[in-house]
C-alpha cells in the first residue's frame, strides 16, 4: 500500500539531485502494509509533489529503512488534480485515488 511522507523542500531536492542512484528514508515506526513496488509519495509546503517506487524495505533494524532509486521519480508538475496535504510527522497511507 502506498505511503505519503511529509518533508521539506531541501530534503526532497537533496534526494532528487542524485541521478540513477539509490536513496533511503529511515523511520522509527514502519508501515506494516508497504511492499516492494509500492509508491512512496512526498509532500512539501502543503502539496503532494510526486513519488518514488519502493525498491527495498528493511524491517530488521531499530530504524526501518526504505530504499528507492532516484530515476523512479514521477513529479506532479502540471497535473491539475494535485492533492492538498496538511503537515504531519512520520508517514500516512495514501488517501486519494491516482493511477
Amino acid at each position: 500500500m502506498d505511503i505519503v511522507i511529509y518533508t521539506n523542500g531541501n530534503t526532497l531536492a537533496h534526494k532528487l539531485k542524485f541521478q540513477d542512484q539509490y536513496c533511503w528514508w529511515s523511520m522509527k515506526r514502519p508501515p506494516k502494509n508497504l511492499e516492494i513496488g509500492d509508491k512512496i509519495w512526498f509532500a512539501i509546503s502543503g502539496e503532494i509533489q510526486g513519488y518514488f517506487i519502493c525498491d527495498m524495505f528493511d524491517r530488521e533494524d531499530d530504524y526501518r529503512t526504505i530504499e528507492f532509486k532516484t530515476k523512479s521519480w514521477v513529479g506532479l508538475d502540471g497535473v491539475e488534480s494535485w492533492q492538498f496535504c496538511k503537515a504531519f510527522r512520520g508517514f500516512r497511507y495514501k488517501w486519494w485515488n491516482y493511477k
